[in-house]
């Protein structure tokens, strides 16, 4: 065994443990070697000259203090590590620089960083480690900026609290429930303050105006994003109905569960001229329900010009500039010129083609294409650009006001006639929509596609009746259409389970699986909440319900077919696309995968007794004495 260079005895002794030298396994390289060791021991590997080229620390407990301490003695050594894990530790900071420019194989992964952004750590290790080294190329710009999200209910305000940020003389003549609701999205960027702490800095405030009706709610999983700060509006005349859902929505979007800073959540209770208005909800079970939020609830009467709404605004520039702990956002700086370029452009063009993406970028000594790649994607996880490059009918199309793409939609689905229908539509309807409103044939075809599969996926192109149309799932009537389907021994049963299921998981999945839906009389088989599916010689039948002891939200899954591999095929497909909408939406949503008892007594029931899929080895009875069912 070679002998331990003097680095790695260096970092012996100040971590307090001794390191594993990488074993000579036969893996491809040394790369691909060190980084497969991921558990508890700090491992190092060496050249053919024996001196320190790579260093997994990956699940060692590894703080931000103790790497600075390492980082400190690879620097007197000149080091030249070419290999870095670091991944499932603690770290909430990591830049490169001496000695860590030579790195061509990094992990960062499971770590509550602050600095990367998270919208390029969740692009990958490659994408990671070429953003940081465009960051010590170019240097950085610290930005000040965030994204205000303001939600609740339709008639209880948020529009008005717009335009009072922006304005505090702004007239309200109507009442607020008689103001034009917001239809998709309103964002209103520019609301500029100077920072409470940094005198010099300005603090950047993009308002995000949601519309509540509940039509839209399947866009809000676009935007609703972490790293934003959330403002509730409540109606303080009445009950708000649905106010729990959004606490539960900001709670699974908004939250970043490696993070252990809470988000501030703003709640605006409307006074509307009752003064003695009281918040909808009990502060006490929302804090129990809610750990990872901290609510503050601040009343406010728009009609008035108060030291209630001049507390409001207070209030805001004091969670904006000493509570959102991932600012400020360091961005190298020539992505930060095209961010700035393209925010200029979006006051003349709602969009543009990559070509012209491509003229900015160059312009400002950006010349890489996969650079490109990289910036388009950060910015589109932002929330500044839609840009779905990965799709061949909409990589040449990058929205630069989202506002404008997501009305659009909206505008199609409030249709009188699509609505009447029951969101089933054809080309000629959407056309016609999109023509009173000025669209061109160009920007038609581009919608159209965003709507679509891996996109927004609020519909389907479909065949009925030899006539091409268009389904939109959250349209279709709630009862469940009339079919023969009776429950058969070879009957395969799987479910999921939610303490909380968001608003469209069962459309979107509709829309995921629409190539596989039975026809029945030149139609389609399927309703609001539920689909039949004809796929490898199975039937299936898939639909959202709800517990009736407990209330909770399932989506039950009953396959028949004669073979069993293809019934377990088929579940595999369901579970896929499944699984596709939980982690590209909802990373952090809690569920449970569910199988039936085959008991005697649930192998005979209508409704058998399902059980969570994972168990203790450990056999269990039934009351009955029957046994329970542990594999499927």
């Amino acid at each position: 065994m070679p002998k331990k260079p003097k680095i790695v005895e260096s970092i012996e002794k100040a971590w307090g443990e001794s390191f594993t030298l990488y074993p000579a396994l036969p893996y491809p390289s040394i790369l691909d070697g060190l980084m497969s060791f991921k558990k508890d021991r700090p491992k190092y590997a060496l050249d053919e000259a024996e001196r320190l080229i790579g260093l997994n620390l990956s699940e060692t407990g590894l703080d931000d203090q103790k790497w600075q301490r390492i980082l400190k003695l690879l620097t007197e050594e000149n080091a030249n590590l070419q290999i870095l894990d670091l991944s499932h530790n603690r770290l909430t900071e990591f830049s490169l620089g001496n000695p860590l420019n030579q790195v061509e194989k990094l992990s960062l992964a499971e770590n509550p960083l602050k600095s990367p952004l998270e919208e390029i750590l969740k692009q990958g290790n490659e994408a990671i480690l070429r953003f940081l080294k465009q960051s010590e190329l170019q240097g950085t710009r610290e930005v000040y900026e965030v994204k205000m999200l303001i939600v609740g209910e339709g008639g209880t305000g948020k529009t008005t609290l717009w335009n009072k940020l922006q304005n505090e003389d702004y007239p309200v003549p109507l009442p607020i429930s008689e103001q034009p609701m917001t239809i998709g999205i309103e964002i209103k960027e520019g609301w500029t303050f100077e920072h409470l702490d940094r005198p010099t800095v300005d603090f950047l405030v993009n308002l995000w105006d949601f519309g509540g009706q509940e039509i839209q709610y399947m866009t809000h999983q676009f935007f609703l994003t972490r790293r934003s700060f959330y403002v509730l509006l409540a109606d303080g005349r009445g009950e708000v109905a649905n106010f729990s859902y959004w606490f539960k929505v900001i709670d699974l979007l908004g939250v970043d569960p490696r993070n252990e800073d809470k988000l501030t959540v703003l709640v605006v209770l409307n006074e509307k001229g009752n003064s003695i208005a009281k918040i909808p909800y009990d502060p006490t079970t929302v804090e129990s329900d809610y750990p990872r939020l901290q609510i503050i609830s601040q009343p406010v009467d728009f009609t008035k010009k108060d030291y209630k709404f001049t507390a409001l605004k207070n209030a805001i520039q004091e969670i904006l500039c000493r509570q959102t702990p991932h600012l400020p956002m360091r961005i190298p700086l020539l992505w930060d010129q095209v961010r700035q370029e393209l925010n200029r452009a979006k006051t003349e063009n709602n969009y543009i083609n990559f070509s012209r993406f491509k003229e900015i970028c160059v312009s400002t000594n950006i010349n890489d294409e996969v650079q490109m790649l990289d910036l388009s994607q950060m910015l589109h996880d932002l929330g500044i650009i839609l840009h779905y490059h990965e799709d061949l009918d909409l990589t040449d199309f990058i929205i630069l006001n989202p506002e404008w793409a997501v009305k659009a939609v909206y505008q199609v689905l409030r249709h009188e006639e699509v609505i009447k229908d029951q969101g089933r539509f054809d080309m000629q309807r959407m056309q016609a929509v999109w023509s009173s409103l000025g669209y061109s044939l160009e920007e038609m075809r581009h919608l159209k596609n965003l709507m679509l599969k891996d996109n927004f996926e609020v519909c389907f192109r479909t065949h009925e009746n030899n006539h091409e149309i268009y389904i939109a799932p959250q349209l279709l009537p709630e009862q469940r259409p009339s079919f023969e389907w009776t429950k058969e021994n070879k009957t395969l049963q799987y479910a999921y389970q939610y303490p909380f299921m968001p608003k469209g998981i069962m459309e979107r999945l509709i829309v995921r699986l629409n190539e596989n839906i039975t026809i029945k009389n030149g139609k389609k088989v399927l309703w609001r909440k539920g689909v039949l599916l004809q796929m490898h010689q199975c039937l299936s039948l898939v639909q959202e319900t709800e517990q009736s002891r407990t209330g909770l939200k399932l989506i039950k899954i009953d396959i028949q077919g004669d073979d069993a591999e293809d019934r377990r095929f088929v579940l595999r497909t369901i579970r896929s696309e499944i699984e596709h909408i939980h982690l590209r939406s909802f990373p952090s949503l809690r569920f449970e995968e569910k199988i039936p008892c085959c008991c005697r007594d649930c192998k005979i029931s209508a409704v058998p007794h399902f059980l969570n899929l994972v168990f203790k080895e450990t056999q269990g009875k039934r009351k009955n004495g029957g046994s329970m069912c542990f594999a499927y």
